[in-house]
């Protein structure tokens, strides 16, 4: 019986093309809405949870390398932000940890120089104002950000990790629209104390996000 069914589909589709067509076309709309579409959102949205729970990739499998140099988000205050840019074309790497208690911040930074491989690191003096300015303007870009359905393969990828009120959430993407405007707030609050976050800046910044690229 079934396979009667199965030649009278056959049958009908080869009757009339059009609506095999107008199908294929369907099938195809619903799974880029329903499966495409929110997985290219997913890549670089931000989550719940640190970077760890993030699916496996080798770029964020490079940039939690680094981040290991630092100390550990379980071991930061309830108000701290972790954060890795990797340039592709850059000759080093950058790790930064910035953790707020009692109104004093430390941190930490740790850089890869790509060429040789080798990490050095050292510790952060970042005054309490520059650092509430940075996770002020970093929370407002970040939280409820669903992420783009723009894909690059190049560029800067940034993760981070925001730990405020009981509460952690991660992002980790390269969109420029996003993950660019990330680095230059890095580079313009923190990078007066650790000068490598200035290959991050982005100068022209307010144009590209007015552009119709963003």
């Amino acid at each position: 019986m079934p396979k009667v069914g199965a030649m009278v589909l056959t049958n009908f589709f080869k009757r009339k093309p059009g609506i095999l067509a107008v199908a294929l076309l369907v099938l195809f709309v619903l799974a880029y809405v329903f499966v495409a579409r929110p997985m290219l959102r997913a890549m670089g949205a931000t989550t719940y949870g640190p970077l760890s729970s993030h699916s496996k990739n080798i770029v964020l499998d490079e940039g939690e390398d680094l981040l290991a140099n630092l100390t550990p988000l379980s071991a930061l205050s309830d108000d701290s932000l972790r954060f890795v840019a990797m340039p592709s074309f850059g000759d080093r790497w950058m790790a930064v940890s910035l953790s707020k208690t009692n109104g004093r911040v430390s941190g930490q930074l740790a850089v890869l120089e790509r060429e040789t491989g080798s990490v050095s690191k050292r510790t952060l003096q970042v005054d309490q104002s520059d650092f509430d300015h940075l996770t002020k303007r970093w929370d407002a870009q970040t939280d409820n950000y669903w992420g783009s359905l723009s894909m690059f393969t190049d560029g800067t990828p940034l993760g981070f990790e925001r730990k405020r009120g009981g509460m952690t959430t991660s992002g980790m993407g390269n969109h420029p629209c996003h993950y660019d405007a990330l680095g230059n707030l890095a580079a313009i609050f923190v990078g007066t104390q650790a000068e490598e976050l200035l290959d991050l800046s982005v100068p022209n910044i307010d144009e590209r996000l007015a552009s119709d690229l963003c």
